[in-house]
């Protein structure tokens, strides 16, 4: 039994050609280096949200099953709702369903089986030229056939899932058991109907929550497909992955109509921290806005980079340290995450070089001897102790941040080098802040973070000019 494409002609054009030519419009040039198996996609109309819903299908990682997980918007039901359609049509051609897995989740899941919720559906049709469209495109030129090599005589085959009165986990469960052979496709859109800039601070909240896992903070009106994002981010949470930005605009980005929009976002899971992901795709580009950001200020020019890549406007707190031949020139940095990641290593590049009251600011002559480093901090995570041979046991390998009342101050994890035992270490800190060394009260707080370290090998200036 086929599920014929109801929203063709208006959410997505119905000509195939057509189709084709619209999605790879989006598509763009960017090379994209890494793949996932999980991703966060908008479902709205092509004209709007494709370019974000393209940003996080770029990263898919094709496998043996693909699960759609959307909300419904039409029909009630607890749980999740499986179809008994064989397949999907498309103006692209027709899907299959993996009727196998289909009866399997049914046995082991509480969910309703029947077609009705899906018949006017549209969170999971507008998935489906994506799809098609990236793992069996018309059109290839020598190196993507090569590439596309291991798809020949392969089947794309979905696994429709549709989201009611549902407890997260649930969907926190199913990309648990069928995460090895499977992909899965989380179908959202973001907040609805606020005006734009109403919007923006809401989705910016939302990506927040994602991309720091702090599921906890939801509400419904953030997301239509809350649910299934809540199950992702739990998923990553319990398997020490991250969830990393890949687009984030809203219709009145496109419309211009800024009155009532809607939030698109895409996402997709990484295995490792987001800082990890940064320091194996960007570090190259993060030590060029370094760069160019000492050059224009020593033009007084105001620097703002080109082509930022996403995952940098997620906000971030790093440690800039210059040394000159050898020796200390400036170190500043956040320790709290308030600003997009790539606008604090700017702020704290020309903090470090020019206003480290410490030292005199940079001079020009200076650059070609100056080695810099940018220390990107995870999150800041309080440590609970009984008294101050307890916070000893705790405070090594990580940085250290102390408070007593308005005397604060913080450690680097890199400072253990210099002072390897706990208690010097620990006093040193105490003396940093104000506070004498034998100093400790009921009041005192400490908390603890880790860093990723990047470091280039020196400043070249013709790399800049």
């Amino acid at each position: 039994m086929n599920k014929t494409a109801v929203f063709a002609g208006t959410f997505y054009p119905e000509d195939a050609k057509e189709l084709n030519t619209l999605i790879d419009s989006f598509k763009g040039k960017t090379d994209i280096e890494y793949k996932s198996k999980a991703i966060i996609v908008p479902h709205a109309g092509y004209l709007y949200s494709g370019h974000a819903a393209m940003a996080g299908f770029m990263h898919l990682e094709p496998s043996e099953n693909i699960f759609i997980i959307a909300p419904s918007h039409h029909e009630n039901f607890t749980n999740i709702a499986l179809p008994e359609y064989t397949y999907f049509d498309t103006p692209l051609g027709s899907v299959e369903v993996n009727n196998r897995l289909i009866k399997l989740l049914a046995e082991t899941y509480p969910c309703v089986v029947s077609n009705v919720p899906f018949d006017k559906e549209h969170s999971i049709e507008v998935q489906l030229p994506f799809l098609q469209n990236i793992f069996f495109p018309q059109k290839q030129n020598a190196m993507e056939f090569v590439k596309n090599l291991k798809q020949l005589g392969k089947k794309l085959r979905i696994v429709p899932i549709l989201v009611g009165k549902c407890d997260y986990r649930l969907i926190a469960d199913i990309i648990a058991e069928y995460w090895e052979t499977s992909s899965f496709v989380i179908s959202s859109d973001l907040s609805h109907y606020y005006t734009h800039e109403q919007c923006r601070q809401i989705d910016t909240y939302t990506a927040n929550i994602i991309e720091t896992g702090k599921i906890d903070c939801f509400e419904p009106e953030q997301a239509c497909g809350l649910i299934g994002i809540k199950g992702l981010v739990e998923f990553a949470n319990n398997n020490d992955s991250s969830i990393i930005r890949a687009e984030m605009y809203n219709s009145g980005d496109i419309s211009g109509d800024k009155d009532k929009v809607v939030g698109y976002g895409s996402w997709f899971l990484f295995p490792d921290s987001k800082n990890a992901f940064i320091e194996k795709y960007y570090k190259e580009y993060i030590f060029n806005v370094v760069r160019q950001s000492i050059i224009s200020y020593f033009n007084e020019e105001t620097f703002v980079p080109e082509h930022i890549p996403p995952v940098l406007l997620e906000y971030g707190a790093a440690f800039i340290t210059i040394k000159y031949e050898g020796k200390l020139r400036g170190c500043m940095g956040s320790i709290y995450p308030t600003k997009p990641l790539i606008l604090d290593i700017i702020d704290n590049t020309i903090n470090a070089a020019f206003q480290d009251p410490r030292f005199i600011p940079l001079t020009m002559d200076e650059l070609e001897k100056i080695k810099i480093s940018i220390s990107i901090l995870s999150s800041v995570e309080r440590i609970k102790f009984k008294d101050e041979r307890d916070l000893l046991s705790k405070i090594y390998p990580y940085g250290i941040i102390i408070s007593e009342r308005e005397r604060r101050a913080v450690y680097l994890p890199i400072v253990w080098e210099q002072l390897p035992d706990r208690e010097v270490f620990l006093n040193s800190l105490k003396e940093k802040a104000g506070l004498p060394p034998t100093y400790f009260s009921k009041t005192f707080e400490a908390y603890k973070f880790n860093t990723t370290c990047l470091s280039e090998e020196g400043f070249d200036i013709n790399e800049t000019l």
